[in-house]
């Protein structure tokens, strides 16, 4: 379906505006707001440890989520002159989604684990096989204990550290909150559960006609906890799979 004309709402951090700009190149009229930023973590110096462990290869499994994790201990491995790809290929990576696969590829990460059924946590542990080895899972401040319960359950030794946090960004400014209660956007996409919240809270009007469409089911857990009613969830949560959601959504529209 083309964007021309389309009115969109997209958060956007400081370090990922490329999905946006996509969007803005397909026609679209594209508003990016940074809703969250991502900061470093409350014990820098347990992060350091861990990810000095891992390159030591002190760890079976690396157990990863996002992005921003991996990007976090390369940053400190770099900095002592070593490289997370170090301990393999006895060690093992597993995690999800297309960010963090194509973050893993740029560091030398071979990814022994893709979850075949859910692409989350709760995925992860589906298809992780039992065992009593020691698993790294560098998390984000808000991240579920989901990842840590469900593999110390298979047997396995899980460390969990915190890698960065989620914090509050600047947010829309006062025109954007008035546009999105008058209905002027006819999408908003939301990515994380934390982008949900945030737009709910800055947002607290959404005009009618305006479609909310969600990366993904947790995502769409954390919109509705938010008081917003979903139109459109993408079936995997990718980039390419809220742009379909948004096809949809905006198709649901035209009908």
């Amino acid at each position: 379906m083309t964007l021309a004309g389309r009115r969109l709402l997209v958060p956007v951090t400081a370090a990922r505006r490329a999905f946006a700009e996509d969007l803005a190149a397909e026609g679209a009229d594209v508003t990016q707001v940074e809703f969250i930023a991502i900061g470093g973590p409350a014990d820098p110096a347990a992060l350091e440890a861990a990810t000095l462990a891992w390159v030591a290869g002190d760890y079976a499994w690396l157990a990863v989520t996002s992005r921003n994790a991996l990007l976090a201990m390369d940053r400190i491995a770099r900095a002592r002159g070593r490289t997370l790809a170090e301990p393999q290929p006895a060690a093992r990576v597993a995690t999800v989604g297309e960010a963090t696969l194509g973050v893993c590829a740029s560091l030398g990460l071979e990814v022994a684990l893709v979850p075949e059924g859910r692409a989350d946590a709760r995925g992860i542990v589906a298809d992780f096989p039992e065992g009593s080895g020691r698993v790294l899972a560098p998390l984000g401040n808000l991240a579920s204990p989901v990842l840590a319960r469900g593999l110390g359950r298979k047997g396995w030794q899980v460390d969990v550290v915190e890698a960065y946090r989620t914090v509050d960004g600047p947010g829309p400014d006062d025109a954007t909150v008035a546009e999105v209660a008058a209905g002027a956007f006819d999408a908003v996409l939301l990515t994380a559960g934390s982008v949900a919240e945030r737009f709910a809270v800055t947002c607290p009007q959404v005009g009618p006609g305006t479609r909310i469409v969600a990366i993904g089911r947790t995502t769409e857990a954390g919109a509705r906890a938010a008081g917003l009613t979903v139109d459109a969830v993408a079936a995997s949560p990718t980039y390419g799979g809220i742009r379909a959601a948004l096809d949809a959504a905006l198709g649901q529209e035209a009908s």
